[in-house]
């Protein structure tokens, strides 16, 4: 059983999913028959490996928000989050370029520490509110989710996986695949947004 998941570590939204996810794959009777594949989306591909303006500030500024409803979101997530056993702080979130980090995961998905290393980007940026573009950060943070320092290090020094990260785009909008999180089993999309357990649970018990 094949589970394909378009996301970014940008996206709390990923965060949450990913942690429902968890949870029912490890309630599910045939785990051992599930294959995670983690694809890439860029939410803001122009977005520069800076920090710069707070991501309640961006919001306010493009989307026309008030203050008073990016609090009122960032507490919902927060509360969302905090069922699932995260702690998403993103007052102090600070939206950089996410390419690199998508990179590292699929260097990771070789080793099979793809799951791992991207509960771990997911952490450092929306919990930690750290820079995931930088590659000290990057670095640390994979080596700590168990990658190699050398191969982390020949990614970040070269365009490796570049591609892999392209091709996971194109196929994303093939699919039709416009916002994230997006995931698909076995081929078949399963409710549009962040899944619930029950939506999630529903989807792996037809497949198999």
């Amino acid at each position: 059983m094949k589970i394909e998941i378009w996301s970014d570590i940008m996206c709390p939204w990923c965060y949450i999913g990913k942690a429902r996810l968890d949870k029912v794959i490890g309630r599910f009777d045939r785990r051992e028959d599930v294959e995670v594949v983690w694809r890439s989306f860029e939410l803001r591909p122009d977005q520069p490996r800076t920090p710069g303006a707070t991501l309640g500030e961006m919001m306010r500024e493009r989307l026309g928000l008030r203050a008073g409803e990016t609090v009122e979101l960032f507490e919902k997530i927060r509360v969302l989050g905090e069922a699932e056993g995260l702690d998403i702080r993103l007052t102090g979130v600070r939206p950089v370029n996410s390419f690199d980090a998508q990179r590292l995961v699929h260097l990771a998905a070789g080793s099979g520490l793809a799951h791992r290393l991207k509960d771990a980007l997911f952490r450092a940026y929306l919990t930690d509110n750290r820079n995931v573009a930088d590659h000290e950060v990057l670095t640390e943070t994979a080596v700590a989710a168990g990658l190699d320092t050398g191969d982390v290090a020949r990614v970040l020094t070269t365009d490796a996986h570049a591609e892999d990260v392209r091709e996971d785009e194109r196929a994303a909008a093939r699919r039709g695949v416009t916002g994230v999180p997006s995931v698909f089993v076995d081929g078949v999309r399963i409710a549009a947004g962040v899944p619930t357990v029950e939506d999630l649970h529903r989807a792996l018990a037809q497949a198999g």
